[in-house]
């Protein structure tokens, strides 16, 4: 009988010890897999086709740019398209 208890706290010892080794583990592989997720968006940012969308804004930007440019130019214009008509 004393056997068998002693060989239950030998278990119950074991399995707590394997259990704070997994615990450390499983922090381990939390820490691992935060840094991986950290690699993997800093990588996908500098594939092509970030590079393409960025490529793509910036030509929309000057397009844009252009018109703006255009619209001033003619609303800058406009009193003077105006003040014939009104001389009439």
């Amino acid at each position: 009988m004393h056997n068998r208890i002693k060989r239950l706290e030998e278990l119950v010892k074991g399995a707590s010890e394997l259990i704070e080794r997994l615990k450390s583990e499983n922090d381990v592989l939390k820490k691992q897999v935060e840094l991986l997720g950290a690699a993997r968006s800093k990588a996908s940012s500098n594939t092509s086709a970030a590079r393409e969308l960025a490529d793509y804004r910036a030509k929309v930007r000057r397009r844009l740019e252009r018109i703006c440019a255009k619209i001033e130019k003619a609303n800058d214009q406009q009193p003077v398209l105006f003040e014939e008509d009104d001389g009439e």
